[in-house]
């Protein structure tokens, strides 16, 4: 197993939450590894994480609301936490 060292830079002011949080970590290295693999995770959509949406959605026999603008285009209120999903997808 090896070992590779990676440096980054933080500015003493933008970055001073992360400089706080990390200075009141007592293994920097583990922290900032967990807090990195969290952030992936939370970033990558699965087969199943699509699955269960489509079974939510069926489940709850969702329709959007939809209303007629001046363009004459349908436009949706999505709930905010639908919305970032959707555009987490990337699509």
């Amino acid at each position: 197993m090896g070992r590779q060292t990676i440096t980054f830079v933080l500015d003493t002011e933008r970055d001073h939450d992360i400089l706080s949080w990390l200075h009141s970590r007592e293994n920097k290295s583990a922290a900032i590894r967990e807090a990195v693999r969290a952030r992936l995770a939370h970033d990558t959509v699965t087969l199943a994480d699509v699955y269960q949406a489509v079974l939510d959605l069926q489940n709850r026999s969702w329709a959007p609301a939809f209303e007629a603008e001046g363009d004459g285009a349908p436009h949706g209120d999505e709930p905010p936490d639908v919305a970032a999903a959707l555009d987490s997808l990337g699509l």
